[in-house]
């Protein structure tokens, strides 16, 4: 008897052993580029925090790539000084530090994205909040009558999606950019608008990818719904992936892309932080020794690794 949906994914290992890898967008990109960093990848995630939607992360994209720096005008102030491009964490005392703090980080990320091998893009939604007819990275609790929501057309959102590629491409033309959409779903919105929002990420992801076939689409979403659908790989909230869950999405994904030589390296990593996360009874001194002496042979063995 068959409890699941078993599908395969088409093989595309990178040919770099340990790539540098950049993520932005949703919640579950941030959680998955946790783990990437717990096994000693280079790597750098969501510079200015979650992004959910296309619009806000070519946005970032598209300041990061023309180095267009913030300025004070760039920023809200209402107790706190916030930027509409911004997730919610961001918060400054005042404009002068809010420039500062963000103009250094669009020089990071540039940097960064120049020498990255892979950079990962995850959208959650394709509904988005406006203020002033422009679309907002978040509302930053902010009253909800200076906001109106709306359905980005297929148009908006495939265009959104070719401009990310163009804006990655100007920065680093040899970046593997892979897409995927976030298994969360905003049900806050509504059942039905939040399987419409998913369906337009969809669909104009593999339109763009039938011009752009050098690029690819990893099903975490697909995964999730299908190989997963138990409600046992849900949190309580009935949307997000369960830690056992999104081990088994990363799984799949290195699976994917990465060489039988990366993934026996991710192995060796898995069982060192498996040793360094148990918490000795007796005789812990020991069992520190031990853990530094495997963080040091792995070090020695693969220099590239960032182990703490």
């Amino acid at each position: 008897m068959k409890l699941k949906i078993d599908f395969d994914i088409s093989k595309d290992a990178q040919v770099t052993k340990w790539p540098a890898i950049f993520t932005i967008g949703s919640c579950f990109a941030h959680s998955q580029a946790k783990r990437m960093k717990k096994l000693g990848m280079v790597e750098q995630s969501n510079p200015f925090g979650i992004l959910y939607n296309p619009v806000s992360i070519e946005c970032i994209l598209a300041r990061v790539s023309n180095s267009t720096l913030y300025q004070e005008s760039d920023f809200e102030e209402r107790e706190k000084v916030f930027s509409w491009e911004h997730h919610g964490d961001f918060k400054y005392k005042g404009k002068e530090e809010a420039v500062a703090s963000s103009n250094q980080k669009v020089n990071e990320t540039k940097e960064f994205l120049s020498k990255s091998d892979i950079v990962i893009i995850t959208l959650g939604t394709s509904l988005v909040h406006t203020k002033d007819f422009n679309v907002v990275a978040n509302c930053h609790k902010q009253p909800n009558k200076e906001f109106e929501q709306r359905q980005l057309t297929f148009e908006e959102t495939k265009e959104s999606i070719q401009r990310m590629i163009d804006r990655v491409w100007m920065i680093n033309d040899k970046a593997k950019i892979i897409f995927t959409v976030s298994p969360i779903r905003h049900l806050r919105s509504g059942v039905v608008e939040s399987s419409r929002s998913k369906a337009v990420l969809l669909a104009a992801i593999h339109e763009v990818l039938l011009e752009n076939k050098q690029h690819s689409y990893f099903p975490s979403y697909e995964i999730f719904m299908d190989e997963l659908r138990d409600y046992r790989f849900a949190k309580e909230d009935m949307t997000h992936p369960t830690e056992q869950a999104e081990e088994y999405i990363w799984d799949r994904f290195c699976e994917t892309y990465f060489s039988s030589a990366t993934n026996s390296i991710l192995h060796e990593v898995k069982k060192y932080n498996q040793l360094a996360a148990h918490r000795p009874i007796h005789d812990s001194q020991k069992h520190e020794q031990q853990v530094a002496k495997k963080r040091n042979t792995l070090n020695t063995n693969y220099p590239f690794l960032h182990l703490k």
